[in-house]
């Protein structure tokens, strides 16, 4: 099963948590890749570069920032590919991340195409669906779909999509901390929010103008709100 992994942080640094960062963090990329459980991953740009895009009315709305105010965010992100929760569990608390801050992690409700030939220059832009809690009426929900699907194959043959898909319900989050050497979990997303993310797709635009453009084209921009976010090095 794919599972996205979201790295989440508040900002804060310390001398000793930096050097655990350097230290650990190669070494959690290099074993989970040589293992096959990572297929894909990449930090994500600080918040003051993230936009958020509506489009109201025929009009596209762009805002500076992430879709929720939070005190943590997500700095990065990885795709796994795990037999079982437990499994994507047991990688997630290795990650030196989930010491200090938290790791959320979320089933992909179809399988990932991640392309085996990736290179990190092809990350450019996260483009992150984020929905509210109430469900559209189910002919809106039906004409979403279609939309979507036409939408995706639209970005896949401009070449301007490297990959994405839907999530699982925020009901199957699972939020891992690793605190004095003991694994500790709690249901549901890493935060409580109005809004959340119900869908990823990495864009491979070179520009911000472009990915927004892409993202106001999207239909869930004209009832919810999408944010876009560079990857670093993108």
């Amino acid at each position: 099963m794919n599972y996205l992994m979201l790295v989440c942080t508040d900002g804060v640094s310390t001398p000793e948590i930096a050097a655990t960062m350097q230290e650990h963090m190669p070494k959690w990329v290099e074993e989970m890749d040589s293992r096959g459980v990572r297929l894909l991953g990449n930090g994500l740009e600080g918040l003051d570069s993230a936009k958020t895009v509506r489009v109201r009315n025929g009009e596209t709305l762009i805002s500076d920032g992430p879709f929720a105010d939070t005190k943590e965010f997500i700095a990065g992100l990885d795709i796994l590919e795990a037999e079982s929760l437990d499994e994507a569990i047991e990688v997630v608390a290795r990650h030196p991340v989930s010491w200090h801050f938290s790791i959320e992690l979320r089933p992909f409700k179809y399988p990932v195409d991640v392309p085996q030939d990736w290179t990190y220059g092809q990350l450019r832009y996260l483009l992150m669906s984020c929905l509210e809690r109430n469900a559209e009426p189910d002919d809106v929900e039906e004409q979403l779909r279609g939309d979507i699907e036409a939408w995706v194959e639209m970005a896949d043959a401009r070449g301007a999509r490297l990959l994405g898909g839907p999530l699982a319900a925020p009901s199957t989050a699972t939020t891992v901390r690793v605190r004095d050497g003991k694994t500790l979990l709690t249901d549901g997303p890493f935060a409580e929010t109005k809004e959340f993310l119900a869908g990823i797709d990495i864009l491979s635009c070179q520009t911000m103008e472009e990915a927004l453009e892409l993202a106001a084209s999207n239909p869930l921009a004209r009832i919810h709100t999408l944010e876009v976010r560079p990857f670093w090095g993108g």
